[in-house]
């Protein structure tokens, strides 16, 4: 194909335009989402607290057999108890909670699991993915999730 123009430059173009600025996957989801059951299928955030979901989620997921297929490549590194505030890191991008507006993680929740739970993947030859880049999160002085847990508690649990 030509590299001079044609539909992949625009689809390139509208694609940079729509996800380059900080909170543009966020908006578009706010307008594009719809809010369903988690299901029992996704054991990653089934239970965890809230019934509903928004899809697609915070990692770009269009359908749900898509997002539970992907979530459960996480629950080997959970049953790891690498952090105890990994399942809630995991699920609010997996699974965001479905509310008028939709709630990142926190950056610093993000360093905390990374810090805890990167050591324990590289054990495995796996790095810390560049989809939970952690500096993508919004800093704790915006609405975003927190952990819930201090770093005190998550080092005995490693």
């Amino acid at each position: 194909p030509s590299r001079s123009g044609g539909p992949w430059l625009l689809g390139l173009l509208a694609r940079l335009l729509l996800w380059g600025s900080p909170g543009a996957w966020a908006s578009y989801l706010r307008r594009s989402s719809s809010c369903t059951p988690i299901p029992h299928r996704m054991a990653l955030c089934y239970d965890i607290g809230y019934s509903e979901m928004r899809i697609p989620n915070l990692l770009e997921h269009e359908t749900m057999p898509e997002a539970i297929q992907q979530s459960s490549s996480w629950l080997p590194l959970l049953a790891r108890e690498c952090h105890p505030d990994a399942r809630i890191f995991l699920c609010s991008l997996f699974a965001p909670i479905c509310l008028d507006r939709l709630i990142s993680p926190c950056r610093s929740l993000c360093e905390a699991v990374k810090r805890s739970c990167a050591p324990v993947m590289a054990c495995y030859g796996y790095p810390w993915p560049e989809i939970l880049n952690c500096n993508k999160f919004p800093a704790d002085h915006e609405l975003c999730i927190a952990a819930v847990s201090t770093d005190e508690n998550s080092s005995s649990r490693r």
